[in-house]
This record gives C-alpha cells, sequence and structure tokens, in this order.
C-alpha cells in the first residue's frame, strides 16, 4: 500500500495491533543453504495467469503450499538468519516474496474483499506478521524495511499489494541471483504499460506512484528524468499529471476471495 495513503488514516486509527500467526509448517533448508523461495514458487506458478492476475478463490480452497511459505517466513528472516542469506540480494528478495505473499494471504483471510483499500487499516497497519524475530505489518515491510533499508526506486515495481494499480504480478518469485536484472525488466515492464505512463497531447501522465514517492527518485533527477532515461521514445512534453491509482483487486474473472 502507497504511504501516502495511509499517513492521516493511521494518525486517527486506534492503537490495537494482531498478530496473524502462521497456518502451515515450515519447510526450512538443510543447515549451510541458502533460505528457499521454491514453494512460493510452486503457488505462483499454480494461481498466477499471463495477465499477472490471481486465483484467490483457488487459493482460499488449497492455500496448503502458501501457507507453508508464509510458515517458512515466519521461521527464517534476514535479520534472524543472516547465515541464510549470503548477499544483499538474497536479503531484499527474502523481503520482495514476503511482502507479495503476505498480500495475498491477507486477501483471501478476507472473503469477499473487492479492494484492499476499503479495509486499509487492517490490511496494511493493524495485522502484524511473524518474519523470523520481527512482527511487522504490511505497511512497516514496505516503509521501514525495504525502501528504508535498500534505498532502491525500482522496489515500487516489484512490490504488489494486490491491486490493478501495481506492478504485474509476476508468475515466479523474485530470485536471489540475478535480481538486479530481474527488477530492470519489471521497471521497464511497469513503465512500458501504458495504464502507468503514457503522453496525451502536451502532457506526460505518470502512474501515481510516482507522486506518491518523490524522494527516491530524485537521486535519479526526479520522476520524470527517471521515466525518460528508460523510455528513450517518449516524445517531449511541457505538462506532466498523475494517473489516479487503479485499487481493483487483481483477480483473475470470478475468482474473487
Amino acid at each position: 500500500m502507497r504511504a501516502i495513503v495511509l499517513s492521516l488514516a493511521l494518525v486517527l486509527a486506534p492503537a490495537c495491533t494482531r498478530v496473524v500467526e502462521p497456518r502451515g509448517t515450515p519447510a526450512v533448508a538443510p543447515a549451510g543453504e541458502p533460505f528457499s523461495h521454491e514453494v512460493f514458487a510452486e503457488v505462483l506458478a499454480a494461481s498466477v495467469d499471463e495477465r499477472g492476475l490471481i486465483d484467490y478463490a483457488g487459493l482460499q480452497a488449497d492455500r496448503a503450499k502458501l501457507d507453508t511459505y508464509t510458515a517458512t517466513l515466519a521461521a527464517e528472516s534476514p535479520a534472524s538468519h543472516p547465515e541464510r542469506f549470503p548477499t544483499k540480494d538474497a536479503e531484499l528478495a527474502y523481503w520482495i516474496n514476503a511482502y507479495n505473499a503476505l498480500a495475498i494471504t491477507a486477501v483471501i483471510d478476507r472473503p469477499g474483499l473487492d479492494r484492499v483499500i476499503d479495509n486499509r487499516i487492517d490490511f496494511f497497519w493493524r495485522s502484524r506478521y511473524p518474519l523470523g524475530d520481527l512482527k511487522v505489518s504490511l505497511y512497516h515491510l514496505e516503509n521501514e524495511i525495504v525502501r528504508k533499508h535498500f534505498d532502491d526506486p525500482r522496489i515500487h515495481f516489484a512490490l504488489n499489494c494486490q491491486s490493478a494499480g501495481c506492478p504485474k504480478m509476476r508468475q515466479e518469485p523474485f530470485p536471489a541471483m540475478g535480481l538486479d536484472a530481474v527488477l530492470d525488466a519489471e521497471t521497464r515492464a511497469f513503465l512500458q504499460d501504458p495504464r502507468n505512463v503514457r503522453v496525451e497531447g502536451d502532457t506526460l501522465h505518470l502512474s501515481q506512484i510516482f507522486q506518491w514517492y518523490p524522494k527516491d527518485f530524485a537521486a535519479e533527477g526526479g520522476a520524470e528524468a527517471f521515466v525518460r532515461a528508460r523510455l528513450d521514445d517518449l516524445p517531449k512534453t511541457s505538462e506532466l499529471a498523475y494517473i489516479p491509482y487503479d485499487w481493483a483487486l487483481i483477480s483473475q474473472p470470478g475468482r474473487k476471495p
């Protein structure tokens, strides 16, 4: 979820939280081996189609593998078991995959949900998930771990809060090996989608993500410079506008939770 949307709501929210304990049994890798996302790969391959849409109904009916993965995330994290994460990319891949898996879990835990923003305080902030020694909300995971400690604007095109305005959901996890190339590819794919970046007349229209996080793109000269560096064929424009975020759930037709 985008931090700006939540900011006022969090100030007004009661200070109550709840811990969502994992329902499965962790599949911990043998000693000496890196953390494995293999189970999550099976979940994504079975439930995400080529458009990035999810079969939430199917996951609700058979959630065993997703529960195994979230239990594995709860058992070990880069903070609690650093030996499982030999590189910074391995750490970042864990946090990105954790966010996406927990967001899917948060959807299927809420039958009848149409938009995550309709239940935003509980969805993004009140619900806390065990990750190693930590118990974190999706909000904290995005803003206090991924954004704060990795300082890479491309994470905005990897984290998926299960809404149509998010980057396309991948059919496989983000990898510990080769993560940089994957983040580059996902960023370009997001920018090449006219739902996120387009020129109309003399106006460049950008996803509202760029409006919400201007500091994250400042190192590259701002949002427009970030986009133009990756889309060489964009025509020159004199105006900049932002495309309202689409909060519709990314469910396959007839497969809502």
